[in-house]
């Protein structure tokens, strides 16, 4: 497969398959949706899309994470080349309403488990540039490898320690964050305070990582990955 088609020209292939039968639209909704930040609604140029009959389903998905996956300025995670095993992990969980989104639930339902890591195997694969963005300042990218690498004394976790080295991420629990648009690392770990509030973190859990975090280094954190090549 051509890493860089976006929609793929085996007619037999096991994903071709799934777009064909309409399975795909619910798909690239509930990949949208890691981020829950996903707008469906939002249009593609014509030039990042198939066919006619088959370019809307490609376009739900890139509209919000750009040409195969790689994720884009708008908050939305590049799915390219990350882990097929936590893809897939996290698409079965919503299905199983063990990860909780209305919207990834009401999508991933439709996936058989085949469905799940014909397209989990299919994003892994792909292996765009990084989103286009700003380029951060280097005071900002300098102090978020650190963090990245060695954390912040006893309080601050550093985030290679979960999601492998160069965050290139670590088996199906903890995907790879190198590479993500700065925009959405930190609406992510955002979120993950916001449940710190309302809850006792689990040690060691995301939410007690980012409630560790004050906004300062948050913002060094996602300049760093932002520019780290997954």
């Amino acid at each position: 497969m051509n890493r860089m088609t976006i929609f793929p020209t085996n007619a037999n292939s096991p994903l071709r398959r799934i777009l064909r039968r309409g399975v795909y639209i619910g798909t690239a909704a509930s990949i949208g949706a890691f981020a829950m930040l996903c707008h469906a609604q939002s249009e593609v140029p014509a030039t990042n899309q198939a066919t006619a009959a088959e370019g809307p389903s490609i376009a739900t998905c890139v509209a919000c994470h750009g040409v195969l996956g790689a994720g884009s300025e708008t908050d939305a995670p590049r799915l390219a080349g990350k882990d097929p095993d936590y893809l897939a992990h996290a698409l079965s969980m919503f299905k199983a309403g063990t990860r909780i989104s209305p919207q990834m639930q009401a999508v991933a339902q439709n996936l058989s488990e085949s469905d799940i890591r014909t397209l989990a195997v299919f994003f892994s694969k792909q292996h765009p540039p990084l989103a286009p963005t700003s380029v951060p300042p280097t005071a900002l990218v300098t102090a978020g490898k650190q963090l990245a690498e060695t954390g912040a004394g006893i309080s601050v976790q550093a985030c290679f320690s979960c999601h492998g080295a160069g965050g290139k991420g670590n088996g199906a629990r903890f995907p790879g964050i190198a590479g993500e648009p700065a925009a959405f690392t930190i609406a992510r770990l955002h979120e993950f305070q916001a449940r710190a509030k309302t809850s006792t973190p689990k040690p060691g859990s995301m939410t007690a990582v980012a409630a560790s975090l004050n906004d300062t280094q948050i913002e060094q954190v996602a300049a760093y990955l932002s520019v780290t090549a997954p």
